[in-house]
Parts: C-alpha cells; structure tokens; sequence
C-alpha cells in the first residue's frame, strides 16, 4: 500500500490500515446490534432491553474510541512523511 513511504514506516501504515478495517467491520456489526436493541427497547421497554442498549452503546464508543486513536495515529504518520518529503524536495532545489 504505501511503497512511498521509507522503510519501516510501510509496515507501520499497512499495520494501521488493518487495524482501523478491523474497527470499522467491528463497528458496523455493532451498529447493527444497537439499532435492534434500541428497536427492542421502544418495543418493550424493560429493564433488560434497556440495559442491552446501553452496553451495546458503550461498546459502540469503545470502538470509535479506538479508531479516533488509530486515525490520529495514521494521520502522524503521513504528516511526518509529508515534512520529510517536502524537505527532501528543497534540498533538491
């Protein structure tokens, strides 16, 4: 994926780029999982329906959580990158 990028920061970026796949898969099924229980919820409106929304709802921050961090991460890296290069381009001049 990234063969512009130097040496082991390649392996750094196709890393994250698994990983932040891996979330989003991991985020869609629990989306999908929340908006039953949320349904459930305001079709029956027990305890339990509201208390599987709710832990459905926290695991659904949990994972946005972890992709914020991965794609701050992934946004570091290429930042970095872009300095290096740009860099490397004056010094060309």
């Amino acid at each position: 994926m990234a063969g512009w990028m130097r040496g082991g920061n390649s392996d750094d970026i196709d890393e994250l780029n698994q990983t932040i796949n891996e979330h989003s898969d991991e985020q869609r099924k629990i989306a999908a999982k929340f908006g039953k229980a949320m349904n459930d919820f305001a079709t029956e409106r027990s305890l339990e329906t509201c208390l599987e929304a709710l832990n459905l709802s926290i695991q659904l921050a949990n994972i946005r959580a972890k992709m914020s961090s991965s794609w701050e991460h992934y946004a570091r890296l290429l930042e970095g990158e872009i300095i290096r290069l740009s860099k490397q381009a004056e010094r060309k001049q």
